[in-house]
This record gives structure tokens, sequence and C-alpha cells, in this order.
């Protein structure tokens, strides 16, 4: 429960962890359904069969309550995230291919937990305190496409390699994440074949990499 501990006051037993553990569980399970913070503490105390008495036994309010599920579900995207970019790279894997597979593993990395996010992101725009905690997620998001690609830095022929793979991860986020519906515009959502979108990335991001520039 480290990483809920800033909003959360610290269990005295095991099943008071459990029970809030449920609590979360039909935090997050809420913001899903709804797409938004739009529930109360009894409908979380109903979802968990918890009491509201034991949930501010542990929080103050229904917005610490989502604080402490935005910081478990964050946590454990980072570490999915972290396992997901130290995946070992093949042997003869060369710049396209590093690109093709960077751009697959980012994608199918946010529309597994795009359910999730989504809702988190609405939350955020409200909320600054969930919204730096997400930043920090997204920014280990760009760390890890933007260092696999500069291990084959040597292949990029853009003047500015760092700048050439931080503005490819814009690219491919914005419209992975108009795709997932996640941000400001979900009624993009779906638009289009999934797999053609990513071969469709992998290709443009190659090409824009691979060509030379004086600029």
């Amino acid at each position: 429960m480290a990483d809920v501990q800033p909003f959360v006051r610290e269990p005295k037993q095991e099943r008071s962890r459990q029970s809030f553990e449920k609590a979360l569980d039909a935090a997050v399970a809420l913001m899903v359904e709804r797409r938004s913070g739009a529930f109360t503490l009894a409908e979380v105390a109903e979802r968990a069969g918890v009491s509201i008495g034991s949930m501010y036994g542990r929080v103050d309010s229904k917005d610490d309550l989502i604080r402490s599920a935005h910081a478990r579900e964050m946590a454990r995207i980072r570490n999915e995230q972290e396992e997901t970019f130290g995946t070992a790279a093949p042997a003869d894997e060369d710049l396209p291919r590093l690109v093709r597979r960077i751009i697959v593993t980012t994608a199918e990395h946010l529309r597994r937990n795009a359910a999730v996010l989504a809702p988190l992101m609405v939350v955020g725009s409200q909320d600054p305190q969930v919204f730096a905690a997400g930043r920090q997620s997204y920014d280990g998001l760009v760390e890890g496409f933007c260092s696999a690609l500069l291990t084959h830095r040597d292949e990029i022929r853009r003047a500015d390699p760092d700048r050439a793979v931080a503005w490819s991860f814009d690219v491919v986020y914005s419209v992975v994440a108009r795709y997932l519906g996640l941000g400001s515009a979900p009624e993009g959502a779906l638009q289009g074949e999934w797999e053609k979108i990513l071969d469709d990335l992998a290709e443009m991001v190659t090409a824009f990499l691979e060509g030379s520039t004086t600029r």
C-alpha cells in the first residue's frame, strides 16, 4: 500500500486492509463504467460490500479515495511499462524492425490499460494531484519509447536524434490515444483498423528517422 500512503491512514488490521482494497477495486470499476469519478461513496460501499464508516476510517473524502485508487493503478501501470520495455531486443534487430516492435509495444500497452486510463485522465483534468501522478506514468512511457529507439542512434539520420524520437513518440501517442478514446476526444475512438494503423505508424516513423536533414 506504499503507493497510496499520502492519502490513506495505515490499517491496524489485515481485515481493514482487505476491505480497503475492495473499496479501491470498486472505485476503479465505477470509474471504468462511467468514464469519470461521478459516483458516491455509498455506491462504492455497496459495490465493495463494505461500510462507509470503514472507508472514512482510511480516507477523509471521496477525492482521497479516488487519488488512492489512481496511485495504485499508476503503480501497476508503471511496473508493467518497466517489464514491457525491459524485454531484450533480438540480436539482429535493425532500426525498421525496432521501430515497429516499440510502436506495437507502446500501443498494446495503452490498449490493455485504456479502460482504466480513460476515466483517470478525466479525473486528472479536474484534480492537480491526480494529474501530477499521471504525468509521472506518462513520462515513464516517453522514456521507455525514446530510450529504446536511441539504442540505434547511429542509424537515425536526423540532425537531432533525441528530438526526432521525441517527436515520433508524440505522433504515435496522439494517433493511438485518439483511437483508444483517451483524452478529450472519446468520440474519435475505434476509427480505423488497429493493425493497419500500427503498420502506417511504423512505416511513417521509420521513414522519418531514416530520412536525412540539414536542419
